[in-house]
């Protein structure tokens, strides 16, 4: 017995050791999440919120404006740049969030109307819009109006007139997608609505469908780092 009264009170200090090794690990702080955004691989050093993002047409791509969805007849342009700046960049899924700015530029574009010359002129307007990224299930994009809806104002040459005008309003959100990694950001078929301007010149229809994919996606502030989603 008194082999035992002298073990119990090492016994028991082991147990509280033993305890007090289990709560430290749990307690260990876990491995960083994986964001929605990285830079130069997947799973790579996060983008950081603050830093300016651009990117321009995936190349030997069209940016499309349309009369009737994936129609033939209507605005293409070769060329096509946006700026925005990396607001938020949270662990997956998301989103993040990018603030598109001004200017996002539309160009080197004809459009095959039958009436329809020469395009003058491609603007953009209704900018900051907000563009969110979800790096899960399908991985959708939207870009929500923050000022107004994104207008494309379109100027131009036809067989009747020198100058005519076409004013396209989106209704509400545009909606896209991208894939794992460096993918392009995809926009297809999105509505937009002629506002102003006349008919055939400015279409066989009152409507635009814009489609476009962007890519790569490149970290200005990253001395020009490509970004992925994860």
């Amino acid at each position: 017995m008194r082999s035992l009264r002298y073990s119990l009170p090492a016994l028991l200090a082991c147990a509280l050791a033993t305890v007090g090794m289990t709560g430290t690990a749990h307690a260990a702080p876990s491995a960083a999440a994986t964001p929605v955004l990285s830079l130069s691989a997947l799973g790579g050093p996060a983008a950081n919120p603050g830093d300016l993002l651009t990117s321009s047409l995936t190349p030997g791509t069209t940016l499309s404006l349309t009369s009737t969805p994936s129609g033939g007849q209507g605005l293409f342009c070769q060329q096509s740049v946006w700026g925005g700046q990396l607001l938020a960049n949270p662990p997956l899924p998301g989103p993040a969030v990018i603030r598109l700015l001004n200017p996002l530029t539309i160009s080197a574009c004809t459009d095959n109307s039958p009436t329809v010359t020469a395009v003058t002129g491609v603007a953009v307007s209704g900018l900051p819009q907000t563009l969110q990224v979800t790096g899960v299930g399908a991985f959708p994009l939207q870009l929500l109006p923050t000022s107004g809806p994104l207008q494309i104002t379109v100027t131009l040459a036809t067989t009747a007139a020198p100058s005519v005008v076409c004013t396209y309003q989106a209704p509400g959100p545009l909606t896209g997608n991208t894939a794992l990694g460096s993918s392009p950001w995809r926009f297809v078929n999105q509505q937009f609505n002629l506002v102003s301007g006349p008919l055939p010149a400015c279409g066989t229809t009152p409507n635009g469908f814009l489609t476009a994919a962007y890519s790569p996606v490149i970290d200005t502030t990253a001395g020009g780092a490509n970004v992925f989603v994860n």
